[in-house]
């Protein structure tokens, strides 16, 4: 009997906590969870039927009394918390609630959406439909709207069936089937209705917004960066890129610079080692019986000494070897344009790295103030480009004394051979004397003997003649062997008459023939001063000699020659003139600074000759001149001349 009384009242108990625990909870799932403390007049009961869960459990905690006086300093604050005085502890009572909904119920007539328990995964096509209206506690509105309780009835089991109906299904506990599930709709289109959402469902659609909100923060951000980037980037990157074309032009000038200054040194040692070589023939071929050329030769030794040394063109050739010509990345400011650059590139997703005054990983300081700080620097090739300017100037100052100084000397010497050869050369006068003599002796023998002949032919033919008729019959072919003789030695005395007319009398020349015959002589002295610098000073006194030099700016389509400002015999254009013409040839400098003129394509022969002379290329080197006429100031290119270069 015990026994079945026992039975009886154990399931008597276990039908009372599933009639309650139905009662006051909708559902069971869910990770919500919460704690309130429990104050006087809040019974578990009262607590389970406004969360609408079944699951509260009391909790007894032991805290720590806080003393939160506002008053109190910072110091007080730390002193207290790092104090060893026991803590004051006391015991608290609150409710554990799991799993329950929203204390806030709302009315709702329309479509329920449930997504998120599909994306959640709680539900799906086998779900029962009331378990999904369990989820948000959806139930009518009470009529006592001042209470809202949450109980699960037979009322809310009867609106559940009938919302079932609406949806297609035949009662609340059916499976919402496929359909429903893939919409994820519910139809709750009845007046009256309220639901509260579990809790974990009001979390996730927390979660959501706020992820939402982070997102469109997010892209918000992104844009107004792109934007902002979008603004600032291009015309920073084309600034920077202006100041690298610079540096790029810059390098490239200094290049050329470079090989300007090689070619330079290479043609300065070919005229170093030509200078040598003609001071040293001219030692050589020196009057030595003359005081004043032994005098000037050993003024022309000293500037040997000090102009041509050797040392000079070591000195040279040690400084080229010192400058040296760096590649691009090797300048500090170029390169910092090319990581700037870079960066640029890889960074150009970060707004703080295109701000001034900000920084960010990657970019500190920001990229517009890295380009205030060297958008004013130089390339720093100062030092270079003055090395190569000095080594230049030194190089123009080498030439210029060689010239001024061994040159002039060696001009000077030239005059005085000149002088000395000029002196009254007794001895020719005399052997002309005598050629003279004898030329008038054989013309004057010329003469008389012609007369002579000419005076014995008459006679023989007035001797004929009376013969003619005594002797006609008897000796008849005698008489005309006579006359062929007589004839044949008239015909050669006439012949012999007319030659020695011919020398005696002198046929006169044309205008024409003399200007021919003047400029023949001109071209041949012009020859012999090329050959022979010596000569130049009296080719020049010979033909009025003018030193000319290209106008540099040129008006019009006339090639217009001006006096130049050095010497004849240095002058790269020499001007002469006979019979009211002007003519214009190649300087001797010309001809003894071939490789300067013909380097790098015959480039500065065609610069300063221009419109003066063509340049060409042949077996030997020759110089047609030019035809001049005077014109203001100067002389117009009537006619270019044209130069010849040995290849």
């Amino acid at each position: 009997m015990y026994k079945i009384f026992k039975s009886i009242l154990l399931s008597l108990s276990i039908l009372i906590f599933f009639i309650n625990h139905n009662v006051l909870a909708f559902h069971k799932e869910g990770k919500s969870e919460t704690k309130i403390e429990i104050i006087e007049g809040i019974k578990k009961r009262d607590v389970q039927i406004k969360y609408c869960t079944s699951n509260v459990k009391k909790l007894i905690i032991t805290e720590e009394i806080i003393d939160n006086n506002e008053n109190k300093t910072t110091e007080e604050q730390l002193e207290e918390f790092n104090s060893d005085k026991p803590k004051t502890l006391v015991k608290k009572e609150y409710y554990e609630i799991k799993s329950y909904h929203s204390t806030k119920p709302k009315k709702f007539k329309g479509i329920l959406f449930v997504n998120i328990l599909k994306d959640l995964k709680v539900i799906d096509a086998s779900t029962s439909f009331s378990k999904i209206l369990n989820y948000y506690c959806v139930q009518s509105l009470q009529d006592d709207k001042s209470k809202k309780t949450y109980k699960l009835g037979e009322k809310i089991k009867k609106l559940h069936n009938e919302l079932a109906t609406d949806n297609g299904l035949k009662k609340a506990s059916d499976p919402i089937g496929d359909e429903i599930f893939k919409t994820g709709a519910i139809k709750l289109d009845r007046d009256n209705l309220i639901y509260a959402k579990a809790q974990f469902i009001v979390d996730e659609e927390k979660k959501r917004k706020k992820a939402k909100e982070a997102k469109e923060k997010k892209e918000k951000n992104e844009q107004e960066t792109k934007d902002f980037i979008a603004k600032i980037k291009p015309g920073l990157v084309d600034e920077i890129n202006i100041k690298k074309a610079k540096f790029d032009k810059k390098l490239k000038d200094i290049d050329k610079k470079y090989r300007d200054l090689s070619i330079k040194i290479e043609n300065f040692e070919k005229f170093f080692k030509t200078k040598i070589k003609e001071t040293d023939k001219i030692f050589k071929f020196l009057n030595k019986n003359d005081q004043q050329i032994i005098d000037k030769a050993r003024e022309l030794d000293n500037a040997q000494g000090q102009f041509l040394n050797e040392i000079i063109l070591d000195d040279v050739k040690k400084k080229f070897k010192k400058i040296n010509l760096k590649e691009a990345k090797e300048y500090r400011n170029y390169r910092l344009l090319e990581i700037l650059l870079r960066d640029i590139d890889k960074r150009s997703n970060k707004k703080k790295c295109f701000e001034e005054g900000q920084k960010a990983r990657g970019c500190k300081p920001s990229f517009p103030d890295q380009w205030n700080r060297i958008k004013s620097d130089d390339l720093g090739s100062e030092a270079l480009e003055k090395n190569i300017d000095s080594l230049n100037k030194d190089l123009d100052d080498s030439k210029q004394k060689i010239e001024d100084n061994i040159d002039t000397i060696i001009l000077e010497l030239t005059d005085l051979e000149k002088n000395l050869k000029d002196k009254t050369p007794w001895n020719l006068i005399i052997i002309g004397i005598v050629v003279l003599i004898i030329i008038i002796g054989v013309g004057a023998y010329v003469y008389l003997n012609n007369r002579r002949i000419q005076k014995l032919q008459e006679e023989a033919d007035k001797k004929v003649g009376s013969l003619k008729s005594d002797f006609e019959g008897k000796l008849k072919d005698t008489s005309e062997r006579i006359k062929s003789v007589g004839r044949a030695a008239a015909r050669s005395g006439q012949t012999r008459t007319s030659q020695q007319d011919q020398v005696v009398e002198e046929k006169p020349q044309t205008q024409e023939e003399i200007i021919a015959a003047k400029y023949d002589e001109l071209v041949s002295d012009y020859r012999e001063a090329l050959d022979d610098f010596a000569k130049v000073a009296k080719f020049k006194q010979k033909w009025n000699g003018l030193a000319l030099s290209r106008k540099e700016r040129q008006d019009g389509t006339k090639t217009i020659l001006i006096s130049s400002p050095r010497a004849f015999e240095k002058a790269d254009i020499w001007c002469v003139t006979f019979s009211d013409k002007y003519f214009a040839f190649a300087g001797s400098t010309v001809r003894s600074n071939m490789a300067t003129y013909m380097n790098l394509d015959f480039e500065k022969a065609s610069r300063e000759f221009k419109g003066v002379f063509s340049i060409s290329t042949g077996t030997n080197y020759t110089c047609e001149p030019s035809v001049l006429r005077k014109g203001g100031a100067g002389f117009v290119v009537e006619r270019a001349g044209k130069i010849v270069f040995p290849t």
